[in-house]
Protein backbone atom coordinates (compact mmCIF):
# COMPACT_ATOMS: atom_id res chain seq x y z
CA UNK A 1 0.00 0.00 0.00
CA UNK A 2 2.68 2.47 1.14
CA UNK A 3 4.98 1.67 -2.60
CA UNK A 4 1.34 2.21 -4.67
CA UNK A 5 0.54 5.22 -2.26
CA UNK A 6 4.19 7.05 -2.91
CA UNK A 7 3.98 6.20 -6.83
CA UNK A 8 1.06 7.92 -7.32
CA UNK A 9 2.28 11.06 -5.63
CA UNK A 10 5.42 10.88 -7.53
CA UNK A 11 3.33 10.47 -10.63
CA UNK A 12 1.41 13.37 -9.44
CA UNK A 13 4.48 15.35 -9.73
CA UNK A 14 4.78 15.14 -13.19
CA UNK A 15 0.94 15.39 -14.29
CA UNK A 16 -0.18 18.35 -11.99
CA UNK A 17 1.95 20.90 -14.00
CA UNK A 18 1.54 19.54 -17.51
CA UNK A 19 -2.25 19.86 -16.64
CA UNK A 20 -1.37 23.49 -15.31
CA UNK A 21 0.24 25.03 -18.53
CA UNK A 22 -1.91 22.86 -21.21
CA UNK A 23 -2.72 26.06 -22.62
CA UNK A 24 0.82 27.42 -22.90
CA UNK A 25 1.51 28.22 -27.07
CA UNK A 26 4.92 28.23 -28.80
CA UNK A 27 4.91 30.33 -31.91
CA UNK A 28 7.66 32.17 -33.89
CA UNK A 29 9.30 31.64 -36.99
CA UNK A 30 12.99 31.37 -38.92
CA UNK A 31 13.05 33.84 -41.75
CA UNK A 32 16.74 33.73 -43.29
CA UNK A 33 18.15 34.93 -47.06
CA UNK A 34 20.93 35.60 -49.20
CA UNK A 35 21.67 39.03 -50.37
CA UNK A 36 24.26 41.68 -52.18
CA UNK A 37 24.59 44.97 -50.31
CA UNK A 38 26.93 47.72 -49.92
CA UNK A 39 26.66 51.06 -48.80
CA UNK A 40 28.74 53.68 -50.68
CA UNK A 41 27.92 57.38 -51.86
CA UNK A 42 29.78 59.74 -49.11
CA UNK A 43 33.35 59.90 -51.20
CA UNK A 44 35.39 58.78 -48.77
CA UNK A 45 36.11 54.90 -49.07
CA UNK A 46 37.40 53.93 -45.91
CA UNK A 47 34.37 54.85 -44.74
CA UNK A 48 32.14 53.14 -47.25
CA UNK A 49 30.68 49.36 -47.21
CA UNK A 50 31.83 47.48 -49.81
CA UNK A 51 29.56 45.81 -52.12
CA UNK A 52 29.33 41.92 -51.14
CA UNK A 53 26.93 39.00 -50.63
CA UNK A 54 25.93 38.28 -46.94
CA UNK A 55 22.99 35.64 -45.76
CA UNK A 56 20.83 37.75 -43.53
CA UNK A 57 18.46 36.78 -40.69
CA UNK A 58 15.26 38.60 -41.26
CA UNK A 59 13.97 38.97 -37.67
CA UNK A 60 13.11 35.49 -36.77
CA UNK A 61 12.25 34.81 -33.07
CA UNK A 62 10.54 32.45 -30.89
CA UNK A 63 7.75 32.55 -28.26
CA UNK A 64 6.10 30.83 -25.25
CA UNK A 65 2.24 32.24 -24.38
CA UNK A 66 -0.44 31.46 -22.53
CA UNK A 67 -3.69 32.31 -20.28
CA UNK A 68 -5.53 31.46 -17.53
CA UNK A 69 -9.18 31.83 -16.79
CA UNK A 70 -9.65 34.16 -13.80
CA UNK A 71 -13.69 33.69 -14.43
CA UNK A 72 -16.14 36.81 -15.08
CA UNK A 73 -14.82 37.38 -18.68
CA UNK A 74 -11.14 37.74 -17.09
CA UNK A 75 -8.07 36.00 -17.78
CA UNK A 76 -4.15 36.67 -16.43
CA UNK A 77 -2.11 36.48 -19.80
CA UNK A 78 1.95 36.29 -20.20
CA UNK A 79 4.21 36.07 -23.19
CA UNK A 80 7.96 35.61 -23.42
CA UNK A 81 9.58 36.47 -26.82
CA UNK A 82 12.94 36.04 -28.23
CA UNK A 83 14.44 37.47 -30.76
CA UNK A 84 17.29 34.89 -32.09
CA UNK A 85 19.49 37.77 -33.13
CA UNK A 86 20.97 36.56 -36.49
CA UNK A 87 20.86 32.73 -36.40
CA UNK A 88 22.57 32.20 -38.83
CA UNK A 89 26.23 33.40 -37.39
CA UNK A 90 25.50 31.73 -33.85
CA UNK A 91 22.99 33.88 -32.57
CA UNK A 92 24.94 37.25 -32.80
CA UNK A 93 24.54 40.14 -35.22
CA UNK A 94 26.80 42.30 -37.34
CA UNK A 95 26.37 45.31 -34.11
CA UNK A 96 27.98 41.91 -31.89
CA UNK A 97 24.47 41.66 -30.29
CA UNK A 98 24.17 38.26 -28.57
CA UNK A 99 20.73 36.29 -28.47
CA UNK A 100 18.82 36.35 -25.20
CA UNK A 101 16.18 35.22 -23.46
CA UNK A 102 12.47 37.87 -23.35
CA UNK A 103 14.72 40.76 -25.82
CA UNK A 104 11.32 41.14 -27.63
CA UNK A 105 7.72 41.57 -26.43
CA UNK A 106 7.68 39.98 -23.06
CA UNK A 107 4.94 40.66 -20.66
CA UNK A 108 2.66 39.86 -17.93
CA UNK A 109 -0.85 40.88 -17.81
CA UNK A 110 -5.12 41.02 -17.57
CA UNK A 111 -7.15 41.21 -20.16
CA UNK A 112 -10.56 41.57 -19.66
CA UNK A 113 -13.23 41.59 -22.14
CA UNK A 114 -15.14 45.05 -20.95
CA UNK A 115 -11.86 47.02 -19.78
CA UNK A 116 -9.44 45.48 -22.33
CA UNK A 117 -6.33 44.62 -22.18
CA UNK A 118 -3.07 45.53 -19.27
CA UNK A 119 0.18 44.56 -19.71
CA UNK A 120 3.83 44.65 -17.87
CA UNK A 121 6.79 44.54 -18.51
CA UNK A 122 8.95 45.19 -22.14
CA UNK A 123 6.27 45.67 -25.26
CA UNK A 124 6.28 47.56 -28.38
CA UNK A 125 4.65 51.70 -27.66
CA UNK A 126 1.42 51.86 -28.36
CA UNK A 127 2.39 54.18 -30.78
CA UNK A 128 4.39 51.29 -33.03
CA UNK A 129 1.68 49.09 -32.22
CA UNK A 130 -2.01 51.05 -33.65
CA UNK A 131 -0.42 53.19 -35.97
CA UNK A 132 2.63 51.88 -37.35
CA UNK A 133 4.93 48.86 -38.58
CA UNK A 134 3.03 46.59 -35.94
CA UNK A 135 0.05 47.24 -37.22
CA UNK A 136 -0.32 44.22 -39.61
CA UNK A 137 -3.94 44.87 -40.63
CA UNK A 138 -2.81 48.66 -41.75
CA UNK A 139 0.22 46.52 -43.61
CA UNK A 140 2.32 50.30 -44.52
CA UNK A 141 5.72 48.35 -44.20
CA UNK A 142 5.51 46.07 -47.01
CA UNK A 143 8.25 43.90 -46.34
CA UNK A 144 8.17 44.02 -42.71
CA UNK A 145 10.97 42.10 -40.57
CA UNK A 146 13.50 41.74 -43.89
CA UNK A 147 16.35 44.48 -45.11
CA UNK A 148 14.04 46.46 -47.16
CA UNK A 149 12.01 46.93 -43.93
CA UNK A 150 11.82 50.91 -43.37
CA UNK A 151 9.97 51.45 -40.55
CA UNK A 152 12.34 52.36 -37.44
CA UNK A 153 14.15 55.06 -35.02
CA UNK A 154 16.93 55.30 -37.65
CA UNK A 155 15.26 54.76 -40.54
CA UNK A 156 13.40 57.35 -43.25
CA UNK A 157 10.26 56.35 -41.87
CA UNK A 158 8.41 55.40 -38.50
CA UNK A 159 10.82 57.06 -36.46
CA UNK A 160 8.94 57.55 -33.13
CA UNK A 161 8.50 53.32 -32.96
CA UNK A 162 9.91 51.90 -30.07
CA UNK A 163 9.81 49.16 -28.17
CA UNK A 164 9.59 50.29 -24.28
CA UNK A 165 11.37 48.77 -21.60
CA UNK A 166 10.07 49.32 -18.02
CA UNK A 167 7.08 49.87 -19.53
CA UNK A 168 3.00 49.70 -18.92
CA UNK A 169 0.39 49.57 -21.46
CA UNK A 170 -3.12 49.46 -22.18
CA UNK A 171 -4.92 48.93 -25.20
CA UNK A 172 -9.10 48.65 -25.38
CA UNK A 173 -11.49 46.16 -26.56
CA UNK A 174 -12.44 47.12 -30.21
CA UNK A 175 -15.60 49.56 -30.49
CA UNK A 176 -17.39 49.71 -33.37
CA UNK A 177 -14.23 49.24 -35.27
CA UNK A 178 -11.85 51.54 -33.15
CA UNK A 179 -8.78 50.54 -30.49
CA UNK A 180 -7.23 53.08 -27.91
CA UNK A 181 -3.78 52.30 -26.69
CA UNK A 182 -1.66 54.12 -24.00
CA UNK A 183 2.12 53.50 -22.99
CA UNK A 184 4.11 54.94 -20.19
CA UNK A 185 7.93 54.01 -20.50
CA UNK A 186 9.37 54.86 -16.92
CA UNK A 187 12.93 55.74 -16.54
CA UNK A 188 14.86 54.34 -13.90
CA UNK A 189 18.19 55.44 -14.83
CA UNK A 190 17.48 59.20 -14.22
CA UNK A 191 20.90 60.97 -15.48
CA UNK A 192 22.07 64.29 -14.16
CA UNK A 193 20.73 67.42 -16.66
CA UNK A 194 23.63 68.26 -18.37
CA UNK A 195 23.48 72.14 -17.25
CA UNK A 196 22.24 72.15 -14.01
CA UNK A 197 22.76 68.61 -12.92
CA UNK A 198 19.60 67.92 -11.44
CA UNK A 199 17.94 64.57 -11.86
CA UNK A 200 15.81 63.93 -14.83
CA UNK A 201 12.91 62.05 -15.85
CA UNK A 202 13.00 60.66 -19.49
CA UNK A 203 10.07 58.85 -19.18
CA UNK A 204 7.89 58.04 -22.29
CA UNK A 205 4.21 58.47 -23.08
CA UNK A 206 2.65 56.93 -26.03
CA UNK A 207 -0.84 57.02 -27.28
CA UNK A 208 -2.32 55.53 -30.59
CA UNK A 209 -5.72 54.97 -32.00
CA UNK A 210 -6.94 52.45 -34.83
CA UNK A 211 -9.92 51.95 -36.87
CA UNK A 212 -11.10 49.48 -39.08
CA UNK A 213 -14.13 49.07 -41.24
CA UNK A 214 -13.83 46.09 -43.43
CA UNK A 215 -10.98 46.47 -46.04
CA UNK A 216 -10.83 50.00 -44.63
CA UNK A 217 -7.68 50.76 -42.18
CA UNK A 218 -7.12 54.66 -40.58
CA UNK A 219 -4.89 55.36 -37.78
CA UNK A 220 -3.05 58.15 -35.40
CA UNK A 221 -0.21 58.06 -33.12
CA UNK A 222 1.54 60.66 -30.61
CA UNK A 223 4.75 59.67 -28.52
CA UNK A 224 7.03 61.81 -26.47
CA UNK A 225 10.16 61.13 -24.22
CA UNK A 226 10.61 63.36 -21.84
CA UNK A 227 14.08 65.30 -20.52
CA UNK A 228 15.18 64.44 -23.83
CA UNK A 229 17.16 66.75 -26.81
CA UNK A 230 18.88 67.07 -29.77
CA UNK A 231 22.35 68.06 -30.22
CA UNK A 232 22.27 71.44 -31.70
CA UNK A 233 21.06 71.66 -35.47
CA UNK A 234 20.44 67.96 -36.06
CA UNK A 235 18.25 65.31 -34.84
CA UNK A 236 20.39 63.54 -32.82
CA UNK A 237 19.16 62.54 -29.21
CA UNK A 238 21.34 62.86 -26.23
CA UNK A 239 20.45 59.34 -24.90
CA UNK A 240 22.76 58.26 -22.56
CA UNK A 241 23.89 55.28 -25.27
CA UNK A 242 27.85 57.17 -26.40
CA UNK A 243 30.41 57.10 -23.20
CA UNK A 244 31.63 60.63 -23.89
CA UNK A 245 30.02 62.95 -20.71
CA UNK A 246 27.83 65.37 -22.82
CA UNK A 247 25.39 62.54 -24.07
CA UNK A 248 25.36 60.55 -20.91
CA UNK A 249 23.35 63.60 -19.32
CA UNK A 250 19.87 64.62 -19.53
CA UNK A 251 17.92 68.00 -20.74
CA UNK A 252 15.53 68.80 -17.90
CA UNK A 253 12.24 70.47 -19.52
CA UNK A 254 13.00 69.29 -23.20
CA UNK A 255 11.13 67.15 -25.13
CA UNK A 256 11.44 64.93 -28.09
CA UNK A 257 7.54 64.34 -30.18
CA UNK A 258 6.24 62.67 -32.95
CA UNK A 259 2.67 62.28 -34.16
CA UNK A 260 1.37 60.29 -37.05
CA UNK A 261 -1.59 59.40 -39.52
CA UNK A 262 -1.30 56.09 -41.62
CA UNK A 263 -4.64 54.48 -43.69
CA UNK A 264 -5.41 51.83 -46.18
CA UNK A 265 -7.73 50.22 -48.31
CA UNK A 266 -7.14 46.44 -50.18
CA UNK A 267 -9.92 45.88 -52.91
CA UNK A 268 -11.39 43.06 -53.03
CA UNK A 269 -9.57 42.19 -56.97
CA UNK A 270 -5.95 42.46 -54.15
CA UNK A 271 -4.77 45.47 -54.96
CA UNK A 272 -3.44 47.30 -51.47
CA UNK A 273 -2.82 50.95 -51.57
CA UNK A 274 -1.56 52.59 -48.11
CA UNK A 275 0.11 55.48 -46.87
CA UNK A 276 1.73 57.07 -43.55
CA UNK A 277 2.63 60.66 -42.66
CA UNK A 278 4.83 61.48 -38.97
CA UNK A 279 6.19 64.72 -37.82
CA UNK A 280 8.42 65.04 -35.21
CA UNK A 281 9.68 68.19 -33.02
CA UNK A 282 12.87 67.99 -31.46
CA UNK A 283 13.88 70.59 -28.31
CA UNK A 284 17.62 71.16 -28.80
CA UNK A 285 20.11 71.32 -25.66
CA UNK A 286 20.93 75.29 -26.20
CA UNK A 287 17.56 76.22 -26.59
CA UNK A 288 15.47 76.21 -29.47
CA UNK A 289 13.39 73.87 -31.83
CA UNK A 290 14.27 71.94 -34.68
CA UNK A 291 11.36 70.04 -36.47
CA UNK A 292 11.61 67.19 -39.31
CA UNK A 293 8.91 65.15 -41.37
CA UNK A 294 8.11 61.80 -43.27
CA UNK A 295 6.03 60.47 -45.73
CA UNK A 296 5.41 57.30 -47.51
CA UNK A 297 3.23 55.50 -49.87
CA UNK A 298 3.05 51.85 -50.62
CA UNK A 299 1.17 50.08 -53.25
CA UNK A 300 0.48 46.12 -53.25
CA UNK A 301 -1.46 43.12 -55.69
CA UNK A 302 -2.12 39.64 -54.97
CA UNK A 303 -1.89 37.46 -57.91
CA UNK A 304 -3.02 33.82 -55.64
CA UNK A 305 -0.57 33.12 -53.48
CA UNK A 306 2.03 35.42 -54.95
CA UNK A 307 2.06 39.06 -54.13
CA UNK A 308 3.99 42.44 -54.92
CA UNK A 309 4.61 45.07 -53.40
CA UNK A 310 5.70 48.96 -54.37
CA UNK A 311 6.49 51.29 -51.84
CA UNK A 312 8.62 54.83 -51.90
CA UNK A 313 9.00 56.99 -48.27
CA UNK A 314 11.21 60.19 -47.82
CA UNK A 315 12.49 61.76 -44.78
CA UNK A 316 12.41 65.70 -44.87
CA UNK A 317 14.63 68.57 -44.84
CA UNK A 318 15.40 69.26 -40.85
CA UNK A 319 13.50 73.03 -40.71
CA UNK A 320 14.05 75.66 -37.95
CA UNK A 321 18.12 75.12 -38.16
CA UNK A 322 21.04 77.96 -37.60
CA UNK A 323 22.50 79.98 -39.83
CA UNK A 324 25.00 78.35 -42.00
CA UNK A 325 23.05 74.73 -41.81
CA UNK A 326 21.36 73.21 -44.65
CA UNK A 327 18.38 71.57 -43.43
CA UNK A 328 18.05 69.90 -47.04
CA UNK A 329 21.24 67.83 -46.01
CA UNK A 330 19.69 65.50 -43.76
CA UNK A 331 17.23 64.55 -45.97
CA UNK A 332 16.60 60.70 -47.42
CA UNK A 333 14.56 58.83 -49.28
CA UNK A 334 13.89 55.02 -49.85
CA UNK A 335 12.24 52.64 -52.67
CA UNK A 336 10.92 49.19 -52.06
CA UNK A 337 10.44 46.00 -54.47
CA UNK A 338 9.06 42.91 -53.01
CA UNK A 339 7.38 39.97 -53.73
CA UNK A 340 6.05 36.73 -51.58
CA UNK A 341 4.73 33.21 -52.18
CA UNK A 342 2.92 31.80 -50.37
CA UNK A 343 4.12 28.03 -50.92
CA UNK A 344 1.62 26.58 -48.28
CA UNK A 345 -0.25 28.23 -44.83
CA UNK A 346 3.63 28.39 -42.84
CA UNK A 347 6.25 28.43 -45.78
CA UNK A 348 6.99 31.93 -47.51
CA UNK A 349 9.61 32.42 -50.62
CA UNK A 350 9.80 36.44 -50.66
CA UNK A 351 12.20 38.77 -53.02
CA UNK A 352 13.25 42.12 -52.53
CA UNK A 353 15.45 45.05 -54.00
CA UNK A 354 15.69 48.56 -51.28
CA UNK A 355 18.25 51.69 -51.71
CA UNK A 356 18.34 54.71 -49.16
CA UNK A 357 19.65 58.10 -50.62
CA UNK A 358 21.17 59.87 -47.89
CA UNK A 359 21.83 63.33 -48.06
CA UNK A 360 25.57 64.67 -46.61
CA UNK A 361 24.09 64.75 -42.95
CA UNK A 362 21.81 61.93 -43.37
CA UNK A 363 22.58 58.26 -42.45
CA UNK A 364 19.46 56.63 -42.55
CA UNK A 365 19.65 52.95 -42.17
CA UNK A 366 17.77 49.78 -42.91
CA UNK A 367 15.34 48.88 -40.03
CA UNK A 368 16.79 44.76 -39.84
CA UNK A 369 20.41 43.88 -40.90
CA UNK A 370 21.16 47.42 -41.37
CA UNK A 371 24.83 48.38 -42.53
CA UNK A 372 27.57 49.55 -40.70
CA UNK A 373 30.23 51.30 -42.42
CA UNK A 374 32.31 52.22 -39.44
CA UNK A 375 32.29 50.10 -36.29
CA UNK A 376 28.67 49.98 -35.80
CA UNK A 377 27.40 53.16 -37.16
CA UNK A 378 26.19 53.91 -41.30
CA UNK A 379 28.53 57.13 -41.98
CA UNK A 380 26.37 60.28 -43.01
CA UNK A 381 26.05 60.73 -46.69
CA UNK A 382 26.73 57.03 -47.58
CA UNK A 383 23.34 55.12 -49.71
CA UNK A 384 22.27 51.30 -48.15
CA UNK A 385 20.95 49.64 -51.13
CA UNK A 386 20.34 45.56 -51.34
CA UNK A 387 18.52 42.89 -53.39
CA UNK A 388 17.63 39.59 -51.85
CA UNK A 389 16.10 36.50 -51.72
CA UNK A 390 14.53 34.43 -49.19
CA UNK A 391 12.43 31.91 -46.91
CA UNK A 392 10.33 32.23 -44.11
CA UNK A 393 9.33 29.03 -41.74
CA UNK A 394 6.22 29.93 -39.43
CA UNK A 395 5.61 27.81 -36.50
Amino acid sequence: MQKKNLAAIVASLFIVPVAAHADVTIYGFLSGGIESAKATGNGTASKEYSSRTRVVDDNSRIGFKGWEDLGGGTKAIWQVESSLRNFEQGGTNDAGQSATFGTRNTFIGIDNADFGKILLGNNDSAYKTLSGSSNSALGVDVMVNTTADNFGKSSVNGRGEERVKNSIHWYSPKWSGFQLGASWGMDEARLQDNTSGSSTDAKRLSLGLAYNWGALNLSTGWDRRYDTAVKANTNSIYDGSKNTPADANGSSGKNVSLYNIAGSYKFDFGTYVGGYYEWATYDQVGGGQVKQDDWQIALGQDFGAASIKLAYGQLGALKNVGAGVNGDDFKAKQWILGGTYNLSKSTQLLAYATKITNNAKASANFANNPIYSTGTSLDAGNDPQAFGIGMKVSF
